[in-house]
């Protein structure tokens, strides 16, 4: 039966209206047009996550690094060889790690953090504020600040913090805008690796490179990698066990670089976190966490996990960087410096909170490697 003619003509307006990306319906995210590239000798620079808080100090309690112990962290830093720092806050200490930069001159460059979490009512009106401290500050030290990210660890499912995708996206495109910085977004490896149709998947829509958090060192709590090691003889435990822990967080990078292609996201990975921590930390105290970080944390272990990422986000010398795509297109190591307010959270750092270098970076003295692998009691 043929349709009548007077049919036609609201089915063929409506169609026409729906290919008008202006009537599209309001949920509909739309990918950012151009991406921002990061500088290439960035890319080819030694990178670590810094935070300064010392002994007696937390951002809890507002109460803050000086200047002058800033300054004495990151001269540490660049006489290790870093130039590209990851700072989590636009708050008064990364505000002042800024500054200090800045006015010392120092041969160091900034990924910046603009810390949002939950969506509340008053945490909504805090976000802002910090979105606004995040802008404020890359667009008065744009020599010093050369990326900004949007939250940190907000939508993978075990977060403290959460943020819904959809004010993840609200805060990113209020962000972006407004400064001419490349953006992202810190996160594990899990949201990254979402499937394309999701609704975290157009959070990754919005960003220029993706900043992705691996820890085969927390996941081994979860048995999501084999790191007791059982079949391998005692003494090439260690190394085995180390082996297989590089080898899941290279599986985190491919199943993220998988799902982004598959969304078709010409995106870089960059590494934002990963690390190792030196000792079990003192305030452990879950049974669980007792059981694995008791096998798996000790001074011989970060070093081995260093050297491995090190090499390879930046080549065995540091002479071929990756280019995000097969391999990271940097490492924000994990962590500067231990911090002591973080408590069950603590000893990931290359230096101790007195800033002594640890064994991952000395290489020095004796080190009892027959009790750097523990079996299970």
């Amino acid at each position: 039966m043929q349709t009548p003619i007077k049919y036609l003509f609201p089915a063929l307006i409506l169609f026409f209206i729906m290919l008008n990306p202006a009537c599209k319906p309001k949920d509909t995210i739309e990918p950012i047009q151009s991406v921002r590239s990061l500088e290439p000798t960035l890319l080819a620079t030694k990178a670590i996550s810094y935070s300064g808080f010392r002994e007696g100090q937390s951002p809890g309690t507002s109460v803050y690094p000086t200047q002058a112990e800033v300054l004495e962290d990151l001269q540490l830093l660049v006489d290790e060889g870093f130039g590209f720092i990851r700072i989590f806050s636009a708050n008064q200490h990364g505000q002042d790690v800024v500054e200090v930069i800045d006015a010392h001159d120092l041969p160091l460059k900034v990924q910046l953090g603009a810390y949002v979490q939950h969506s509340d009512p008053a945490s909504r009106v805090e976000n802002y504020a910090e979105l606004d401290r995040a802008i404020e500050l890359a667009n008065t030290y744009p020599d010093v600040v050369k990326a900004v990210s949007v939250g940190n660890e907000t939508l993978v499912s075990w977060s403290f913090v959460a943020v819904p995708p959809k004010n993840m996206i609200e805060y990113i495109r209020y962000l972006r805008p407004q400064i001419e910085q490349p953006v992202t977004v810190n996160d594990n490896w899990e949201p990254f690796a979402a499937a394309p149709d999701s609704d975290l998947h157009k959070v990754w829509t919005q960003i220029d490179y993706a900043s992705v958090h691996t820890y085969a060192f927390w996941d081994a709590a979860f048995n999501l990698w084999d790191f007791r090691q059982s079949d391998v003889a005692e003494s090439e435990r260690a190394r085995a066990l180390m082996d297989a822990a590089f080898a899941y967080a290279q599986q985190n990078f491919n199943a993220v670089r998988a799902a982004l292609d598959a969304g078709g996201l010409s995106i870089p990975i960059v590494i934002g976190e990963s690390g190792w921590q030196s000792f079990p930390s003192a305030r452990e105290e879950a049974a669980y966490v007792q059981d694995f970080a008791q096998h798996l944390a000790h001074p011989v272990n970060q070093a081995m996990y260093y050297d491995d990422m090190m090499a390879w986000a930046y080549g065995p010398a540091g002479e071929s960087p990756g280019d995000g795509f097969e391999r990271p297109a940097a490492m924000f190591y994990f962590a500067a410096f231990d911090e002591p307010w973080k408590e069950a959270d603590d000893n990931w750092g290359l230096w101790n909170a007195d800033r002594e270098r640890k064994y991952v970076l000395h290489r020095e003295g004796s080190v009892d490697e027959a009790v750097f692998y523990r079996e299970n009691p």
